[in-house]
């Protein structure tokens, strides 16, 4: 028998005959190619040639059977329902395409951009209608101008009954074209403040920092003012007004904020906080200090323990908050009683450290000593910086910390009740390696330089007691230099 192949229908058959079962296998070693590859971009792709091989290939086939090899007109009603079914996929394998090309969230092609849920859902829209336009032209015969022409009347009487959607909608996308704000960022909108967790055909969906919704219209962002602490950076400048006693000198005032604020953790020593004197009230004093973050996101917590330390600083310090003039203030006689410095004395007599030392120096050392308070979270000493003399932890707990070149923190030892620190200050006139991070609530002695360095000269096993325990502290601190090299 003789095969004619001039007859189209026969060369279509052994076309798709051998071409089919090629491409199938082609496509299923693509696929098999990228499941094997780890790399997020690549994998993704994966279920689109596995759409291409399940549905739009096997789709094709048929009705290229049905019209080349069966040779039904394309008038045929089933040949119609098989050609819109393939435009069907067709449009979904679109927006998976268009989907990974502009949109994904993985890799790291030029091409991909970070876009709301609003964004995303348009151009879906888009690729849908112009997708259902084909198909109604080319595959079905519809006249697109008639059609527009009665959507067009439609869309009137639409608009008009949805002037508010309408408003929201367009709306949304010039909030987005701008991009004045995207997901992630925080918000201050009014009264409410809030992260972006959402952007939607009407509405922005913030959620505050009690963990409720707030939902805005679009509108509403689009036609009023809002904050964004994220954009063009999440650094923040937080301002803090305090009020103190005409008693207490603004420089005086000005040296314990500006402290406290370095030795808060979060704080930023670069740039440096700043403190001016806002105004003189009728019963005080009003300084304000402004200090920068790393993120908006973290200033409730870094807030929250800055103005903790404030109490402990004005203690130590010696500074007072005023009282309002109407209070009057009973306060019972002190009674006779021992002076401070007795107990003091007794603490230095039992430290190991002091221990059977000159007695008329220790008493010295007592009387120039001050008992401090420390917060949680605060560092009672801070890298880089010189401690005026030395310190005795009495109570709570605390951590010596060090943080090397690569900005990682090494803890260097737990202190306890008893223990001494900030001893360097007592042999070289030099900054501290390390910091103590108190990590619960601590009263802490604090014993000034004088008289130490006096009985050193008296005590010259004590010196070289202490300047054994620097170097011991100082190899360490070294070989963790060493290491990170």
């Amino acid at each position: 028998m003789n095969l004619d192949f001039s007859q189209g229908w026969l060369s279509w058959g052994l076309a798709l005959i051998i071409g089919f079962p090629l491409i199938v296998v082609l496509i299923g070693e693509i696929t098999h190619h990228l499941e094997k590859n780890r790399t997020a971009s690549l994998t993704e792709w994966v279920h689109v040639f596995r759409f291409i091989q399940r549905f739009v290939l096997p789709q094709l086939v048929l009705l290229l059977i049905m019209t080349k090899v069966l040779e039904l007109t394309t008038s045929n009603v089933l040949v119609k329902l098989v050609e819109t079914l393939l435009w069907v996929f067709i449009i979904y394998l679109a927006i998976s395409v268009v989907n990974l090309l502009l949109f994904s969230d993985t890799g790291e092609s030029k091409w991909k951009i970070k876009a709301p849920k609003l964004l995303l859902d348009f151009t879906r829209v888009i690729v849908v209608a112009v997708g259902t336009a084909i198909v109604l032209s080319s595959v079905w015969g519809f006249e697109l101008g008639k059609m527009l022409a009665a959507l067009g009347v439609g869309s009137i009487v639409l608009g008009l009954a949805l002037q508010d959607t309408l408003s929201s909608l367009l709306s949304g996308f010039s909030l987005i074209s701008s991009r004045q704000f995207k997901e992630g960022d925080w918000l201050e909108v009014g009264d409410h403040i809030g992260k972006v967790i959402n952007i939607s055909w009407r509405s922005v969906t913030l959620l505050n920092r009690d963990e409720d919704i707030v939902l805005l219209p679009n509108s509403e962002l689009a036609n009023g003012k809002f904050v964004n602490f994220s954009s063009p950076y999440p650094r923040h400048i937080e301002r803090i007004n305090f009020d103190f006693s005409f008693d207490d000198a603004p420089y005086k005032v000005k040296q314990t904020l500006t402290e406290a604020a370095i030795k808060t953790a979060g704080i930023l020593d670069d740039p440096s906080p700043d403190v001016i004197l806002v105004s003189y009230d009728e019963f005080s004093v009003r300084h304000q200090i402004s200090f920068h973050i790393e993120d908006y996101t973290d200033l409730p917590q870094i807030r929250n323990r800055f103005m903790s330390s404030i109490w402990y600083a004005a203690q130590r310090a010696g500074i007072t908050f005023p009282t309002r003039a109407h209070e009057v203030m009973l306060m019972e006689a002190k009674s006779e009683s021992e002076p401070s410095y007795i107990r003091y004395l007794e603490i230095l007599q039992d430290s190991p450290l002091f221990r059977g030392k000159n007695m008329d120096l220790l008493t010295k050392m007592a009387k120039r000593s001050h008992l401090q308070h420390y917060g949680t979270h605060e560092l009672a000493s801070q890298q880089g910086y010189h401690s005026a003399g030395f310190f005795l932890l009495l109570s709570g707990t605390a951590k010596e910390i060090y943080t090397d070149k690569t900005g990682k923190v090494h803890t260097i030892r737990t202190l306890r009740p008893g223990d001494f620190f900030g001893l360097v200050s007592l042999v070289k006139d030099e900054a501290d390696r390390t910091s103590v991070h108190i990590t619960q609530d601590a009263e802490v002695l604090h014993i000034e330089e004088e008289h130490t360095h006096q009985l050193f000269e008296k005590e010259p096993e004590l010196s070289t007691t202490v300047e054994q325990i620097i170097a011991a502290a100082n190899k360490e601190l070294d070989a963790i230099e060493s290491r990170n090299k």
